[in-house]
């Protein structure tokens, strides 16, 4: 009777797994049950924004009147015809999904084709910062051989070495910082590569500029008198000519290499 009871047993218990799979399967794809379950879905994106509004960018467009066309006195993000010059801020926004607890352990920058171009040229806009976010802020030298995160003025990797920090998230939980680069010597096009963890398992994700795009930046001129035109706010020469109506005015290379590039007062263009 033993055996009996045994095969009874193992048959009831076979039908039992065939019956829960079938159970599953009707509710939830296998493939789909894998993809429920990925760390893949640990970690959301919530916002990249760029909030470098002030600084010097280079103009992609046609100098003259293209340059004031649309342009918002107060703000010069979002204008998909500048590029950063020198330095570039975006806040991100990140927020943990999975029921445990998700630790970011690593965020580094990758730059396409391994490195960084030759700076830009063309025509330069000239408008001096004033004031940024209040929260954690990172930096990269992002045409460093190897640029890896630091914290704002300390000297050591963010991530790595003796003093390595990392962000945790409990589910809903978010973190908003800082992404700063700089570029004193190269054009460069970088994504950011996360490493993070969650139920002892380990996941990556690219951070991106919006809509998938690489973050962008070119390091100054070697020489700054090379640039064709220099566009700046009236503010920093008030008794400049007014270009069109919109409070700039412009300069050439030259008076930027005399002046604002080595960190001087400007002899104010009259034009």
């Amino acid at each position: 009777m033993t055996w009996l009871a045994t095969i009874v047993l193992g048959v009831a218990t076979v039908t039992f797994q065939d019956a829960l799979t079938t159970a599953v399967k009707a509710v939830l794809p296998l493939d789909g049950l894998h993809d429920s379950l990925s760390p893949q879905d640990a970690l959301q994106t919530v916002e990249v924004r760029d909030v470098k509004d002030n600084g010097r960018y280079l103009y992609r467009g046609r100098d003259g009147a293209g340059f004031l066309k649309g342009l918002n006195a107060a703000s010069l993000v979002d204008r998909t015809d500048l590029m950063d010059v020198g330095d570039a801020a975006w806040l991100v926004t990140l927020r943990g999904n999975a029921t445990q607890q998700v630790r970011v352990t690593d965020i580094v920058p990758v730059v396409e084709g391994g490195g960084c171009d030759a700076p830009t040229g063309g025509s330069l806009v000239y408008s001096p910062s004033q004031g940024g976010e209040d929260v954690l802020a990172l930096d990269a030298a992002i045409d460093a051989p190897v640029p890896r995160l630091h914290e704002d003025g300390a000297k050591g990797p963010f991530f790595t070495g003796p003093k390595a920090r990392e962000f945790t998230f409990d589910q809903g939980e978010s973190w908003s910082f800082l992404l700063r680069a700089s570029a004193t010597t190269g054009h460069c096009r970088w994504h950011y590569r996360i490493h993070y963890q969650v139920g002892g398992r380990t996941a990556e994700e690219n951070l991106t500029a919006p809509h998938g795009r690489p973050f962008e930046l070119t390091a100054e001129l070697p020489d700054p008198g090379d640039y064709r035109v220099v566009y700046l706010p009236r503010f920093i020469c008030p008794n400049s000519a007014e270009l069109g109506s919109r409070g700039w005015t412009t300069a050439d290379g030259r008076w930027y290499a005399r002046g604002p590039a080595k960190n001087k007062a400007p002899d104010c263009p009259r034009n």
